[in-house]
């Protein structure tokens, strides 16, 4: 599709005033980081990206351990109840999702012209997640598995993409002085808007599953650092290989 305008539906108006800032911000971002020499862009891996970082953006809220430094080796599976509690409120039904990210994006999407229907059932997003591990696509590195047509798949690993972005992310972030523990709201905000950007230039349904589940896929995925890059091209091998 086309690179589509700035202009966000007050239905958005809602958020706090910085996050809502940051989250017209980053979807710029997301938007000239996807965007090819025709002056195109496939809403797939728009989408993906912006998951990409709201999924890393859920790990460093966690807290649990630093996404740019790290013992792990990028693109294996860090499973974290803090992590749910962040995506979801640990809730499996949309009612209860809350302020969580996923309960942001719920919202946000229905009241940018989604329906009910093109939400899966919220606890189908980690039956997807815990089925499809190992499984088809996620033998590629770095990406995620998804349930939507291949046809629909990313052509970029989003982990790739939640490293690229995350310093230009970091700087968006600061500079609107969102703190650490509100990055995933800012991150959700982004995502709901971008949404709406694309209803009408993909199936709205695969757009809601790509999102939730490139979102949860990558807040489970041990995240490529510095050190893993530098050791990669070191060596001449992949980053999946540096723990």
């Amino acid at each position: 599709m086309r690179l589509f305008g700035r202009k966000t539906p007050d239905q958005r108006d809602a958020a706090p005033s910085g996050v809502q800032a940051a989250a017209q911000a980053l979807g710029t971002l997301f938007e000239t980081r996807v965007i090819d020499a025709d002056g195109r862009i496939r809403v797939e891996d728009l989408l993906t990206a912006g998951a990409a970082v709201c999924g890393e953006a859920c790990i460093a809220a966690a807290a649990e351990f630093d996404p740019e430094s790290h013992q792990l080796v990028p693109g294996s599976a860090v499973l974290s109840d803090r992590v749910n509690e962040v995506l979801c409120a640990n809730a499996r039904e949309w009612s209860k999702a809350g302020e969580s990210v996923f309960g942001v994006i719920h919202a946000g999407a229905l009241a940018g012209g989604y329906a009910p229907a093109d939400f899966p059932e919220l606890a189908d997003v980690f039956r997807v997640y815990v089925s499809l591990l190992g499984g088809a696509g996620t033998d590629r590195w770095g990406f995620v598995g998804l349930s939507v047509p291949q046809d629909n798949w990313p052509l970029v690993p989003p982990l790739r993409h939640a490293y690229d972005l995350r310093a230009p992310v970091r700087e968006i972030l600061a500079r609107y002085g969102v703190p650490r523990s509100a990055w995933p709201a800012a991150c959700a905000h982004a995502l709901v808007n971008e949404l709406a950007r694309v209803r009408t230039a993909i199936e709205p349904a695969v757009a809601i599953r790509i999102v939730l589940e490139t979102t949860n896929g990558m807040a489970k995925m041990a995240p490529l650092t510095d050190r893993h890059v530098r050791e990669a091209t070191a060596t001449n091998e992949t980053p999946e290989t540096h723990g």
